[in-house]
């Protein structure tokens, strides 16, 4: 199924039609090639990873959350990064566990405890030199199909739980962490699908407030549901290029066709989305005035 054709035609009110009409006719008849780039993200499977927050002397923020990769030994930025959470992460909310959801329902969950099918993430302030010595963590909110949850045990069996976005987030949703330590949670996803958390560190500089950007973190919670492909508006490339924007379930192929008339449809090629949306990038190749784009 089609989400959205696109026409050259569109391009009308914007007064561009002229010259697209002419780079259409110079390049003459034939199916286009495509090109298609970003979208590429960094997957992050079985690492040790922490959630580590820095001091950013030169940034805009003093604070700066990032993702500190144990296996390659880097910091990485969260917005070229993706963590999966697999379908061997999934589990069943037992009795007596009701304030991770309601019983019976599943839960994705990335342990505290080291499980080497799983990522193990962690919470680092080590490295800072911050008094008080105390740092905390804010979730501010989710963007994504999933509830979330943060918690540990107290000792005793009962569940110390940290962040619930079920009842709404709060200024409590936070997880103080002591300065130049390294913790581990246990986080829990209600829901299959690409979830947003997005955090934000504050600490005590000279008894002024420091914060971090608010920062996300995005989750691949797997099954992901198969979505349909999107295909944003044209705009110009290159000379004789039309650029897209396509979405879609990630590294699930996409096929984009072209029509002269809405009725009969040659392929373009096809496209891979990633986690981001990709640019689609396609030379013009017919003699006709309007052509019309669509993915499936």
């Amino acid at each position: 199924m089609t989400q959205r054709t696109c026409c050259l035609s569109e391009w009308q009110s914007l007064g561009w039609i002229g010259a697209l009409c002419l780079s259409v006719a110079g390049l003459g008849a034939g199916t286009p090639a495509l090109s298609q780039s970003g979208g590429g993200r960094h997957p992050l499977t079985t690492e040790h990873v922490d959630l580590k927050v820095v001091i950013s002397p030169e940034g805009t923020n003093l604070l700066q959350v990032v993702l500190l990769d144990h296996l390659r030994f880097t910091n990485r930025i969260s917005s070229q990064t993706v963590i999966r959470v697999p379908e061997a992460a999934q589990l069943t909310i037992p009795l007596g566990f009701e304030t991770l959801g309601p019983v019976g329902s599943p839960l994705w969950v990335l342990p505290a405890s080291q499980d080497p099918g799983l990522l193990y993430l962690g919470l680092s302030t080590e490295g800072l030199d911050l008094n008080p010595q105390v740092l905390d963590l804010f979730v501010r909110r989710i963007e994504g199909p999933a509830h979330v949850c943060v918690w540990q045990f107290d000792g005793t069996g009962g569940l110390a739980v940290t962040v619930q976005s079920r009842d709404g987030l709060t200024e409590k949703d936070r997880l103080g962490l002591p300065v130049g330590a390294h913790q581990h949670h246990n986080l829990g996803f209600s829901t299959p699908g690409l979830t947003t958390v997005w955090l934000q560190a504050r600490a005590q500089l000279d008894g002024t407030n420091a914060w971090s950007a608010e920062t996300p973190i995005l989750f691949s919670v797997e099954p992901l549901p198969e979505s349909l492909p999107i295909l944003g508006s044209p705009r110009l490339g290159a000379p004789g290029n039309l650029e897209f924007s396509l979405s879609g379930t990630p590294g699930k192929t996409s096929h984009l066709e072209t029509s002269p008339d809405l009725l009969h449809w040659d392929p373009v090629g096809t496209v891979t989305p990633g986690f981001d949306p990709v640019t689609v990038t396609v030379p013009v190749g017919s003699s006709s005035p309007n052509r019309f784009y669509r993915a499936r």
